[in-house]
């Protein structure tokens, strides 16, 4: 049994007191891979901390080559915040505005600076995301062979693998069994090397090194079966690079992986009303016709009952707007006619 050693990497931010960030180091001592898992890079996710911490005992265990760097708080000024960024306040949940076009349109949009996790490698002399980044990558990022960044999106969204779409990629990430796959864009033809700022794992992906994100399913919350989840999965991962040994688990479980062949069905609210769900949840099999759940109509007090135009697994479900990872008001049940209550992926299933 190898013994995890805790380290602490000096941080230093301009305007801050200086303080320590802990992570464990896991040495088997023999020549491997080093997979780098990271997690809570934004604030409010913080399932992956906890799959790390649950992790790294197993890891402990069970390591037979190679190395791993375990960073469960990758962000701990975001983590202290107890919002996605450094600077994310009540009035601005993902921090700065700036302004966009986007489609043609000028928005207001969350400033992509202030996020950590678009702004690797960093900058020594950026603001206080560029230089946490630029701490993390000169320190610890720049070891690793491999990574597998944690992060959460909303409730109503499935828990997902993020890898690029290439094939070796993709099948690291399907080892780790978890209920869906969708892969990212590919790197573009003739472009080589990084191009900063982008992600974590674009970083590495850039670099000719793998690496891929997984969402779990719920910001702000630690729930045990994601947590069990991610534990499986990232067991499985380490087998696959041969960390550990042994069979990899799950793998008879539907794993949905997106494609071009892969249908992506929207339900729609078909006019206003509160959206009562039917006790499923994302990752359910839903077969066609079968009941969603009840539309409760404030105009006239009639229950509409909406149902799945198709048979499918449910990737999203239940009433949401595009910013209830950080406001109370988008995770409101109420309706307006055309807002999405499900997505469905149908991918060869015969009706």
């Amino acid at each position: 049994m190898v013994e995890a050693r805790v380290r602490y990497l000096p941080v230093k931010i301009k305007g801050r007191p200086e303080f320590k960030m802990a992570y464990w180091d896991i040495d088997s001592g023999k020549e491997g891979p080093c997979l780098l898992v990271t997690a809570a890079l934004h604030g409010n996710e913080v399932q992956g901390s906890e799959v790390i911490r649950r992790f790294c005992p197993v890891a402990e265990k069970n390591i037979v080559k190679g190395r791993m760097l375990l960073v469960p708080f990758a962000n701990p000024l975001a983590l202290w915040n107890r919002r996605p960024h450094i600077v994310s306040t009540l009035a601005m949940p993902k921090g700065k505005q700036v302004e966009r076009i986007i489609k043609g349109k000028k928005m207001m949009v969350p400033d992509s600076r202030e996020n950590v996790n678009c702004t690797w490698p960093g900058k020594p002399g950026g603001n206080e995301a560029e230089q946490m980044s630029y701490i993390l990558f000169k320190s610890i990022v720049q070891q690793a062979t491999h990574n597998i960044d944690l992060h959460c999106w909303n409730r109503f969204w499935v828990t997902a693998a993020l890898p690029r779409n290439d094939e070796k990629r993709i099948e690291f990430a399907m080892a780790g069994a978890l209920p869906f796959v969708i892969p990212r864009p590919p790197l573009p033809p003739g472009r080589k090397g990084i191009t900063p700022p982008c992600t974590l794992t674009t970083l590495f992906n850039d670099t000719g090194r793998m690496a891929f994100a997984v969402e779990f399913s719920g910001q702000y919350v630690v729930i045990e079966k994601e947590v069990q989840r991610g534990v499986r999965m990232l067991s499985n991962c380490s087998k696959y690079l041969s960390l550990f040994k042994g069979s990899l688990e799950g793998l008879k479980e539907t794993v949905i992986c997106k494609d071009e062949k892969t249908r992506e069905v929207k339900v729609m609210a078909p006019d206003k009303g509160l959206f009562i769900e039917n006790g499923l949840s994302t990752g359910d099999f839903v077969k066609r016709g079968c009941l969603l759940g009840t539309l409760f109509k404030d105009s006239d007090l009639k229950s509409v009952e909406i149902k799945a135009p198709t048979g499918g697994y449910l990737y999203a479900y239940g009433r949401h707007r595009s910013s209830c990872d950080v406001d109370l008001a988008d995770m409101h049940p109420y309706s307006d006619k055309g807002d999405v209550l499900a997505i469905i992926f149908k991918k060869g299933i015969k009706e």
